[in-house]
């Protein structure tokens, strides 16, 4: 896949989790420095912390908050493992959990960067190859 091609899917992965937590979505990320990263992006909206565990406890408050969670850890083992713990827990608290745009973006970027807190260095040298700036 080009480079222009990717950038341009990523975008529109990042539209779409913006457009959901405009209505009201909450995403879950495992620390600050991703917080930040998407923040850099242009992303903002309720941005919880999963890095306090015990993740049950984690998961019934978040689905006291919302009806919508995107899920969104790292593409590594334990951030997977994190997005499972998490999406279970979730849907047993009646929560609608959204692990799909993580899948559709891990796809796009887990050959170059395997954490979160990186999307936001790896979207501006796609840019900067693509435009040429």
């Amino acid at each position: 896949m080009e480079d222009a091609e990717r950038l341009q899917r990523i975008e529109w992965i990042l539209a779409e989790i913006q457009e959901l937590l405009d209505e009201g979505a909450v995403i879950i990320v495992e620390g600050m420095k991703d917080r930040f990263a998407l923040n850099e992006l242009g992303i903002s909206g309720q941005i919880m912390l999963a890095s306090h565990p015990p993740l049950l406890c984690f998961a019934e408050e978040i689905s006291r908050k919302a009806d919508t969670v995107i899920i969104l850890t790292d593409w590594d083992s334990k951030g997977n493992e994190m997005a499972n713990k998490i999406f279970k827990y979730l849907r047993a608290s009646g929560t609608k959990p959204n692990a799909r745009l993580r899948g559709r973006l891990k796809k796009l970027v887990q050959k170059e960067i395997k954490e979160v807190e990186n999307i936001d260095t790896y979207i501006q040298t796609l840019r900067h190859k693509v435009c040429r700036c």
